[in-house]
């Protein structure tokens, strides 16, 4: 999957890229406009509030992601890959006293979300690993770039 802040695009493949399968093609989204900006928020509020927020919209999150998930992680799915890196955004102080470290944290908040989520082992594929112009159109729409990069990152850690 390759993670947005609120969404995902979400892409079950089988085979390889060299004989590519797309299984199922799906843009999940797990927040809404008014909470998925969620550090952003936080920003503008109390910091007693914004701590006490976070962990409660994270569970909401989590529940929406299992919901959306569910119906793709089918019984012979043995893995999930999630296009991001693997880094630690620090404590909300931190966070919320630089606008640059906001923007790193939401993206660690969907990347965490979506692998608590998933009820199959989570593997993490760096973004700058996969080229998105080596696969053209082999799926229907919605078939952008971030499906490119999920099916990559899928093929990737399957063939490990």
């Amino acid at each position: 999957m390759s993670l947005h802040t609120g969404w995902a695009a979400c892409v079950v493949v089988a085979g390889s890229a060299r004989d590519p399968e797309i299984v199922a093609n799906q843009v999940i989204e797990i927040l809404g406009d008014a909470e998925r900006f969620c550090f952003h928020r936080a920003a503008e509020m109390k910091r007693a509030d914004a701590r006490k927020w976070i962990p409660r919209l994270k569970a909401k999150a989590i529940d929406n992601a299992r919901r959306a998930l569910a119906p793709l992680l089918a019984p012979d799915v043995e893995v999930c890959a999630i296009v991001a890196k693997d880094r630690d955004p620090g404590d909300l102080d931190q966070i919320l006293a630089a606008h640059p470290r906001i923007h790193t944290a939401e993206g660690c908040f969907y990347r965490d979300v979506f692998r608590e989520a998933c009820a199959v082992p989570v593997r993490l594929v760096v973004p700058s690993s996969l080229d998105a112009s080596t696969i053209g159109k082999i799926a229907r729409p919605p078939w952008g770039r971030d499906q490119k990069l999920a099916a990559l990152a899928a093929w990737a850690v399957l063939a490990v």
